[in-house]
């Protein structure tokens, strides 16, 4: 039952979303995922969500409810990311540190070396994404390449509920996908699929064309990356 009052698990945000991604998420639920009783949704699962919807959006009310649930929210409030058990504490300890992008869980920095290194927590790989100008010198990657492969990817951890999506064009930066959620710029997501896992950033979200009013098509670029296969179309055997 904890769980299911946790209101920014209900709305499938951050804690520290602002008030625009609140609103896009909770219209997303509502209308775009049909959980809206006229639209076929549960009257009660309708009732939960306009209930966190009228606390989160109200800066007084969520004010209040942040500070009566401050031991589970409260740490990722703050500027940079806290420890948050005995490992965590000892890597404090005169150790350089980095925090997962998605969970915000902290690691070693030496983890973030490592290209098959992985969060401890949420499972999301750690290695830094490769960002190359349109011209890089290096060559070690196409332009993205259209390309459809099935992707599924998470928006809050522990995730609850996973989404599906279809990639159009992907590269070792970014992928552009498409899916029956409208995803907010800024937002970060976990995603996974045959070409890697990946911790993304939203660039960009819009009505997908060619006839499907309910599908949105997503641009996002990689702060995270770990390839599942060195060798192919998208990158060199070198990289």
């Amino acid at each position: 039952m904890e769980n299911r009052r946790n209101y920014y698990r209900v709305l499938h945000v951050q804690p520290d979303a602002p008030v625009e991604i609140i609103r896009t998420s909770y219209r997303t639920l509502m209308q775009r995922l049909r959980m809206h009783p006229d639209l076929g949704g549960d009257h009660w699962n309708a009732a939960l969500i306009n209930e966190a919807y009228a606390v989160l959006c109200d800066p007084a009310t969520r004010a209040a409810y942040d500070r009566a649930h401050h031991r589970t929210f409260g740490s990722m409030r703050e500027d940079g990311p806290r420890p948050t058990g005995d490992r965590e504490s000892r890597l404090l300890r005169g150790v350089a540190t980095c925090a997962c992008p998605f969970c915000a869980t902290v690691h070693a920095a030496h983890d973030a070396t490592n290209p098959g290194s992985s969060c401890a927590s949420c499972g999301s790989p750690l290695y830094p994404a490769v960002h190359l100008q349109s011209r890089d010198a290096s060559r070690r990657a196409l332009e993205r390449v259209p390309r459809q492969i099935a992707v599924s990817y998470c928006l809050t951890w522990p995730a609850d509920r996973s989404f599906d999506g279809l990639t159009d064009d992907l590269s070792i930066s970014g992928m552009r996908f498409t899916s029956r959620l409208e995803l907010a710029p800024q937002e970060r997501i976990r995603l996974d699929c045959s070409f890697c896992s990946a911790v993304a950033v939203v660039r960009n979200s819009r009505p997908a064309g060619g006839g499907r009013p309910t599908e949105w098509q997503s641009g996002v670029e990689f702060l995270t990356l770990r390839i599942k296969h060195s060798r192919g179309s998208l990158v060199s055997k070198d990289l």
